[in-house]
């Protein structure tokens, strides 16, 4: 058969059968999209993807078309195939892998060289896997196909942190196009999970060269008024087939879900438009080449004495009590040391309140009290000169004019007999005070006849009289105001007192915020001290930065916390800043405050802003060298530069992420895309331990990036990762760095192991 007759088989096929062939069923057919991969079995140790040549499948709605159509083609008849629709033929790709439309209840013919023809029934199967014997291999036959019209095939992108770097080739084909042609390309990005367009991307636009020469003559266009003058490349349509290489690069919104890119393809003259497609041109299976990079974020507390609060003295009520003991029968006190130190601590304490500019005297009481033996009256007696006495002492030091203001209440008493049976159970002597008891109960209000009786018992003399001395007392009590800072067992009451919804002065919480040790308990404070202090329009730093380091802890996102105390167009840290108001000096952009937004943004993946942050760390902050790397790696800033400084700092990010890890050294000179990275990081994975699945699964990256030549070692890697970690499985099924038929095999190797 000459070359010609081969070249034929391929390209056409027998279209009139399988526009005459009608269902057999009486009911309206649905269409499925049934795909699968050809494997070549000629090797009979092993079956591999059918790559030496293309594979035709053809589309066909009923069994008994697609059974004519087989014998046409067995018998190389192909005169009455040159009017096939498109959507009824596909062509398997280098990898073996095909996917067309036909019936559920249809049939698929598949067609390779001059193997017979194989049928598949469909059955309502989705996948369907065949295998041919291509044992014939004819080295003479070169088979070679003419694109005839813009078809690109989808590419898998790359994302780097939040960067979409979408990328293809177009083929304009030879006599597409014209002079008087225009061509439209318009790219635009989808969110695979929920199908939404992210963004419209800068459209290419290619007018022949006599484009606007027509315009111009027949209505007299103005150039200035086509809304796509700014997008017209300088590279002008011609007849012959052009090539135009695209990449752009898109900040998407959230790095973790998987984006692929569509382009609208439009072909127009001054007449019509005679083309207009839409194409994938990459797909949802997105290139992480960061995704293992290994990574610690850091959270930064401000050290609170560099940034004290003053504190504001409150009101405090305060109150001092003491006890004078007297002598028998009399006015004056005993000669117990006690007596004189407390008459000369409440003059000192008067004194102290009258000399403090925070404090005032409320008031004064002094309660003068007998002990309950002889006669009621005369007890009560004693007990006012006794109060009396100690009020003339303690009072006279105060001046006229104050205590004038003072509210007095002196008072005397007689104790009861039930004072002193109160004392006599506190000592255990239940016996003795059962007795009084009974006497009070016996001669209720009659304290003098109660006094006779008591004083006839026994015990009267050696038990009872001792507890008489101790109510022979006077006993001051004085009440004041005192302003004065809080201290801090004070601000811990007044919190449990009062909690979250309590007023509290920025000292207060400036105290809080130090002495909470719950780190609930904590971030609720933080947060409405914030709030307050955002509210008023003066962001307390102290307060916000605490909340943010709380959130980072326990790995909690949100970047509009330090955003209001971070000033951008201060491009550096701890900036000092008198402000010409308040004559203060402030501090403007604290590193505490920067480090944190720099890890926040990081986690939130927004790494564009992170790179920002980064920026603003001077390189003298030594400590943050790897904290900014990791952030400049993630916004894609570790190759290349436009400027030589840009160059140097990717080269110091690329170094100092590569010195940190072994897995990071790997990750990064695969990141690098490039037959030397690819080759350092085959080294460098050496030195990794075999329990890693990360090992096994970037060695699979490796291998995939060779080619049909790495396909098996790449599947065989995969397996080892897979048996590490099954949940790697699912990250393999969405990486671009693997083809379909790499995956496939790999699972089928972990299944049947």
């Amino acid at each position: 058969m000459n070359r010609k007759r081969i070249s034929r088989i391929g390209k056409y096929v027998l279209v009139t059968m399988l526009l005459t062939a009608a269902p057999a069923s009486g009911w309206a057919q649905r269409m499925i999209k049934v795909s699968g991969t050809v494997y070549n079995i000629a090797d009979k140790k092993k079956k591999v993807p059918f790559s030496g040549s293309v594979v035709y499948v053809y589309s066909c709605k009923t069994v008994a078309a697609a059974k004519d159509l087989k014998n046409s083609l067995d018998k190389d008849n192909t005169n009455f195939a040159l009017f096939m629709n498109e959507d009824e033929r596909a062509e398997t790709d280098a990898n073996g892998y095909y996917e067309i439309l036909v019936p559920d209840n249809g049939a698929l013919v598949f067609k390779a060289g001059l193997n017979k023809a194989i049928l598949e029934k469909v059955s309502n199967r989705m996948k369907i896997d065949v295998e041919v014997d291509d044992g014939i291999y004819l080295k003479e036959v070169v088979v070679t196909g003419e694109l005839k019209q813009i078809q690109p095939e989808p590419k898998a992108s790359r994302l780097i942190g939040n960067r979409l770097y979408p990328y293809n080739t177009f083929v304009v084909p030879k006599g597409e196009v014209n002079m008087y042609s225009r061509l439209i390309v318009q790219p635009y990005v989808l969110n695979c999970a929920t199908n939404d367009t992210v963004a419209f991307l800068k459209p290419l636009v290619y007018d022949g060269k006599d484009y606007h020469l027509t315009q111009a003559r027949w209505l007299g266009y103005d150039l200035k008024k086509d809304p796509l003058e700014p997008y017209i490349q300088s590279r002008p349509l011609v007849n012959e087939r052009m090539v135009i290489e695209w990449r752009d690069t898109l900040t998407v919104p959230d790095p973790n879900v998987n984006y692929s890119c569509y382009a609208d393809f439009c072909i127009e003259n001054y007449h019509r438009i005679p083309f207009r497609k839409t194409y994938q041109i990459n797909t949802c299976e997105n290139k992480r080449p960061l995704k293992f990079l290994q990574y610690d974020l850091i959270a930064l507390d401000m050290d609170f004495q560099k940034y004290p609060e003053k504190a504001q003295v409150e009101k405090f009520d305060t109150e001092d009590q003491v006890e004078l003991s007297f002598e028998i029968n009399s006015d004056r006190l005993t000669d117990d040391p006690k007596n004189q130190e407390s008459l000369t601590g409440i003059r000192k304490k008067l004194n102290l309140i009258l000399n403090e500019p925070g404090a005032m005297l409320k008031e004064f009481h002094v309660i003068g009290k007998a002990s309950p033996e002889g006669y009621y009256q005369q007890n009560l007696q004693l007990a006012q000169k006794r109060m009396q006495r100690i009020q003339q002492e303690v009072v006279g030091v105060l001046p006229h004019a104050v205590a004038e203001r003072v509210y007095q209440n002196p008072q005397a008493e007689v104790a009861s007999w039930n004072e002193v049976a109160e004392l006599l159970e506190k000592d255990s002597l239940m016996e003795t005070a059962g007795f009084i008891r009974k006497v009070v109960r016996e001669l209720p209000d009659q304290m003098n006849r109660q006094g006779q009786r008591i004083k006839a018992s026994k015990d009267y003399r050696t038990v009872i009289v001792p507890y008489l001395e101790r109510l022979r007392q006077v006993k001051y009590l004085c009440r004041y105001d005192i302003y004065r800072e809080p201290t801090d067992k004070e601000v811990m009451a007044a919190y449990r007192r009062k909690g979250l919804d309590g007023m509290y002065t920025r000292y207060e919480y400036w105290k809080l915020l130090q002495l909470l040790k719950d780190s609930q308990e904590k971030e609720a404070v933080a947060r409405k001290a914030y709030e307050e202090s955002l509210s008023m329009k003066r962001p307390w730093v102290l307060a916000g930065n605490t909340l943010a380091k709380l959130y980072l802890e326990k790995d909690v996102t949100d970047t509009r916390i330090l955003e209001p105390l971070i000033d951008r167009t201060i491009f550096t840290v701890n900036y000092e800043r008198k402000n010409m108001d308040t004559g203060r000096t402030e501090i403007i952009n604290p590193i505490e405050v920067v480090v944190n937004q720099l890890c926040m943004y990081i986690k939130a993946g927004d790494f564009e802003n992170a790179s920002v942050m980064a920026k603003l760390i001077p390189a003298d902050y030594k400590e943050f060298d790897l904290v900014k790397a990791y952030a400049w790696a993630m916004g894609g800033y570790f190759q290349g530069g436009n400027t030589p400084e840009e160059t140097q700092r990717a080269a110091e990010t690329f170094r100092t992420i590569c010195q940190s890890s072994v897995q990071n050294e790997a990750v990064m000179n695969l990141a690098l895309e490039t037959p030397q990275g690819n080759a350092q990081a085959e080294k460098v994975l050496e030195q990794m331990a075999d329990e890693s699945p990360v090992k096994w699964y970037l060695k699979a990256v490796t291998e995939a990036r060779k080619g049909d030549v790495g396909l098996t070692e790449a599947a065989l890697y995969l397996v080892r990762c897979f048996n590490l970690d099954q949940k790697m499985i699912v990250t393999a099924q969405n990486d671009g760095e693997f083809t379909k038929e790499i995956v496939e095999t790999a699972l089928e190797m972990y299944k049947n192991q």
